[in-house]
């Protein structure tokens, strides 16, 4: 018999490790038992990719409960410390809410928890408390290990690579789709598993959508092309936004492009351990908002990202963060200009010890295309 093998691209993830502090988040918030059912948490702490699952963490233990489908797969793809279950088809929170039935203390929760798996379980056993455990979670998962930054150089290294690519296949006559399937085809056939749900390639005046997502319009001469894409590498999503123009830009596309750049890359002097998030997007948004167009970019400076592709902290007004080594955060500053069009580039960076290491290489001067 052949016995199908799961690999998990990249070094082990080092589960213990992150089982460990979770506990430790436990024992400090007085919670006895974590349920999760999200595919990331569960990939997070198990290494299981399955898309039907939960883990159920104590003190003492850790139990992957998963069907029949998925059995094998998550027997190859968990360590020793995690004990996998089997349930039956379809009955995932009947299980669940059995084993706890007996349970006693806090049990935590993510926030997504569907009302009519929470009522099961208050049924079950209506003495214990439930607690909402989403930002104990991310707390833990803010700050990338080794093994988690190394998908990620990887997926940017991807993304570098299709812009490089992309830039000879950008001309006039040709859609937003032509260039997303071009650019989602050449990440994939270059390793990538999959992009971002979020692709945004924008042209002319659609450029001033923020996340306009690829539509039929053709590109023409003269046009703004903004492409802001990203590589999923085991799990772990990028992003990287370039804003290129067709033939020779105006004079305003022009002005308007070297502030989204001077914000950029002011921000970029301003970065590292300890600086908080919200002081960091005043820099930034300050650059635009002096020249005249604070009206015109209403999205933060920048946020995390990992397992999700939007996660905490951001570069926003209201998030007071600081930026520890281990961090992960873009630096995308834009101008929206509705009816014209609009500009954003955007650099991915792992906060280091003595400042940031940039892993986006690609140019972040205008590129003006032949047409």
């Amino acid at each position: 018999m052949v016995k199908i093998q799961y690999i998990m691209k990249g070094r082990y993830m080092n589960t213990q490790f992150r089982i460990s502090k979770l506990r430790e988040n436990m024992k400090e918030n007085a919670i006895d038992i974590v349920i999760i059912y999200s595919i990331e948490n569960r990939r997070y702490f198990s290494n299981f990719t399955g898309s039907s699952g939960a883990l159920i963490i104590t003190e003492n233990d850790v139990q992957l409960f998963t069907d029949f489908r998925y059995l094998e797969q998550a027997e190859a793809q968990v360590k020793n410390d995690v004990d996998v279950v089997r349930h039956g088809g379809g009955l995932l929170d009947e299980s669940i809410a059995h084993k706890i039935a007996s349970m006693e203390g806090t049990i935590g929760v993510e926030g997504n928890l569907t009302l009519t798996t929470y009522r099961l379980f208050e049924e079950r056993n209506n003495e214990v408390e439930y607690t909402i455990i989403d930002e104990l979670i991310m707390n833990i998962r803010r700050v990338k290990d080794n093994d988690e930054l190394d998908q990620i150089r990887e997926g940017v290294r991807l993304c570098d690579l299709a812009f490089e690519h992309i830039l000879s296949f950008i001309k006039p006559g040709i859609s937003e789709k032509d260039i997303g399937l071009e650019l989602e085809y050449f990440m994939k056939k270059n390793g990538a598993e999959g992009i971002k749900a979020n692709h945004v390639i924008a042209s002319g005046e659609r450029s001033a959508l923020p996340h306009g997502a690829a539509s039929q319009r053709i590109v023409n001469e003269g046009e703004f092309v903004k492409m802001d894409y990203g590589a999923v590498v085991n799990g772990y999503f990028t992003d990287f936004t370039r804003t290129v123009v067709l033939g020779d830009p105006s004079e305003k596309q022009r002005h308007i492009y070297n502030i989204v750049y001077t914000a950029l890359e002011e921000s970029l002097k301003h970065i590292g351990p300890g600086k908080t998030c919200s002081e960091l997007d005043d820099i930034g948004r300050s650059i635009i908002s002096d020249a005249g167009y604070g009206d015109n970019f209403g999205h933060s400076l920048g946020h995390s990202l990992g397992l999700n592709i939007h996660e905490k902290p951001a570069m926003r007004s209201t998030d007071h963060s600081k930026l520890e080594p281990g961090m992960v955060i873009t630096v995308e500053p834009g101008i929206y200009i509705a009816g014209w069009g609009g500009v954003r580039i955007e650099d991915l960076l792992i906060i280091t010890e003595d400042g940031y290491e940039n892993l986006t290489k690609s140019t972040k001067d205008l590129q003006i295309l032949n047409t």
